[in-house]
């Protein structure tokens, strides 16, 4: 209960100061994106006003934390908190084909989540639920997906991170590099469905066995 009331007490905390200095006005702005970057002079001056709510949250979420060389500040996406990544080389903007996917076992279910089908499409539907035991439906949606991937200065790894839900703040080396690969959508990986039962030009229905 205690944990809930800090909790809460945080967000509250971190949707005050949203409200006064997000977005940061004197950093440089990637165009259309919630992504800002500067000096390590500028971000730690900035940093700096974030510096007491995420060290509440560190204490509620992360209470093992090492005091060690600070890469990255990344905690849970709920409380709203702008994500903080240090000494960055390069980061690259990609917008990737991609599908959300359910699972259903029953029709009244699937057209409350997807919408409606033709009557012919619902007897198809129908129909595969109830030739085995096993058989259920799977709906996929396809859309445009917008990763970043962040390179920071002597890490063999990268990190991709989705960034338009809390927005992320980058303190970057003096030899950053931006790369905006927005306007070439990467191809999706293939398909293991094909063939849909039903498509109502939002949602596909595809067959499957569990």
């Amino acid at each position: 209960m205690q944990d809930a009331i800090a909790v809460q007490s945080l967000k509250s905390d971190i949707a005050l100061l949203r409200q006064n200095i997000w977005p940061p006005v004197n950093l440089a702005n990637v165009e259309g994106l919630p992504i800002y970057y500067g000096s390590k002079v500028e971000v730690e001056e900035y940093y700096r006003q974030w510096t007491g709510l995420i060290e509440r949250a560190q204490d509620l979420f992360q209470p093992f934390m090492q005091d060690e060389v600070v890469d990255a500040i990344h905690l849970p996406s709920h409380l709203n908190l702008p994500l903080f990544y240090f000494h960055v080389d390069r980061i690259r903007i990609n917008k990737t084909r991609a599908k959300e996917s359910k699972t259903f076992r029953g029709i009244a279910s699937l057209i409350d989540k997807c919408g409606q089908y033709e009557a012919e499409q619902i007897q198809a539907m129908q129909a595969w639920l109830e030739s085995d035991d096993t058989a259920a439906l799977v709906a996929h949606r396809e859309f445009i997906d917008l990763r970043t991937y962040v390179f920071q200065h002597g890490q063999s790894e990268y990190t991709r991170t989705r960034f338009y839900v809390n927005g992320i703040v980058l303190s970057t080396e003096p030899h950053f590099e931006l790369v905006d690969a927005r306007d070439k959508p990467r191809k999706q990986r293939n398909d293991s469905y094909s063939d849909p039962l039903a498509d109502n030009n939002t949602w596909k229905i595809f067959g499957k066995y569990r």
